[in-house]
């Protein structure tokens, strides 16, 4: 006889089994029928049933907030330490949200993972029909998740019982949705802003910025001030577009493709091209207020408070402009490339770079006071809530850092 042990590395759950060490045949079934009872009936589906505390840390959407400025309103103080692991078994390209200790994250395998941040554990997952490319954003008992193929391209999913409120096709989604008020804003890889009503999934109006044949992609996630919903695309165009009508109210002209998300702080819209040029706009009126040159390329938003900008580049660096008039404050370089937002929390800025460090610095000077070298490559944002940091590395990974104690 021989034992027989099958693990759930996403909830650590393992059942063991005694079996005959000559009948290879039928530990192979049942090792099969195992792994479909450990991930079937431990996991599949989401279902809380319960009510979701409201926290002001609350990171509900791409950017922690509409206008997608990447800035916390909790931090935690480093040094850090990890308190647990988990294993998504497929890649993440956007941030986790999270509420009332409840983390949600899309994987490219087309599935939503719910997991508990304080264990580390996975409370279940719902499938969906492709990958999930972007950030979903969670709205009150629902998530609303954008995924890049198929033909439900967007899904109202119920986070109480699992089931789809609504779902619809409007061509494959690269980007992150966006939820104002009544409304859910999403734009497609094939350029069209859509405004739905999040209700019932109708839309309400759509803006298309070319006819179809000459549009060019979008990936870059649309952000508001609560006035105008701005995005870039891939032919260089930045456009904002009255949030409530529909109506472009203004188009600025970058020189190279946009895939980076504006970001909208104190009227100013910063976003960042390929060729990198970040361009400072005003939110307004499209006017260039300033622009500054990289001289290499800009793959990540900016983060933003009320009068810095902090932005990553492909070189490593990462460097601080005054808002207003984009004078250059202080630059550090990591040892690879910066391809996702740094975080503002409090005074500490966190950058993470495919160097698989994560560095704390200094808002104020750019001073490195730690860093974290993560098993992998950082290339998602990290998040804060409460006293955690959930941070993502090579792809698949997730890890929860809280403050050392001394």
């Amino acid at each position: 006889m021989g034992l027989l042990t099958l693990r759930n590395r996403g909830t650590g759950t393992s059942l063991s089994f005694c079996v005959r060490k000559a009948d290879s045949q039928r530990r192979s079934v049942l090792a099969i029928f195992v792994v479909f009872l450990l991930f079937a009936s431990g996991c599949a589906g989401i279902r809380i049933q319960r009510s979701f505390a409201q926290k002001p840390y609350d990171w509900l959407t791409y950017g922690g907030a509409p206008s997608r400025t990447n800035e916390s309103s909790s931090t935690v103080m480093p040094p850090l330490k990890p308190m647990w692991e988990y294993d998504a078994l497929a890649g993440i390209s956007g941030t986790p949200l999270v509420r009332d200790s409840v983390a949600l994250v899309g994987t490219l395998r087309g599935e939503l993972h719910a997991i508990n941040i304080v264990t580390g554990d996975r409370i279940g997952y719902a499938v969906m029909e492709s990958a999930v490319s972007g950030t979903p954003v969670w709205d009150g008992g629902y998530a609303y998740v954008a995924c890049a193929l198929g033909t439900e391209t967007l899904l109202c999913m119920s986070l109480r019982d699992g089931t789809r409120k609504w779902t619809g096709k409007y061509g494959p989604i690269e980007t992150s949705p966006l939820v104002v008020g009544e409304f859910l804003y999403v734009v497609t890889l094939d350029g069209v802003l859509e405004c739905l009503k999040k209700e019932d999934g109708l839309e309400f109006w759509k803006y298309e910025f070319a006819e179809k044949d000459v549009r060019k992609p979008v990936r870059s996630s649309p952000a508001t001030d609560g006035e105008v919903v701005v995005f870039g695309s891939d032919g260089g165009g930045i456009y904002a577009v009255e949030r409530l009508s529909g109506k472009l109210r203004w188009k600025y002209q970058a020189t190279a493709s946009i895939f980076a998300t504006p970001v909208l702080s104190n009227g100013v819209c910063i976003v960042g091209a390929i060729d990198g040029v970040l361009y400072a706009l005003d939110t307004r009126t499209g006017e260039l207020r300033w622009k500054w040159e990289t001289g290499t390329r800009i793959f990540a938003p900016a983060a933003a408070t009320q009068n810095q900008i902090f932005i990553g580049t492909a070189d490593g660096k990462v460097t601080a402009l005054n808002l207003e008039s984009g004078k250059k404050l202080w630059s550090f370089s990591c040892r690879s490339v910066v391809s996702c937002a740094p975080l503002v929390a409090g005074d500490i800025l966190y950058v993470g770079s495919q160097d698989r460090n994560l560095y704390a610095l200094r808002v104020a000077t750019g001073e490195k006071i730690w860093q974290y070298e993560a098993p992998g490559r950082i290339k998602v944002s990290p998040v804060i809530w409460g006293d955690a940091m959930l941070l993502t590395y090579e792809d698949r990974y997730i890890t929860a850092l809280k403050t050392a104690k001394q």
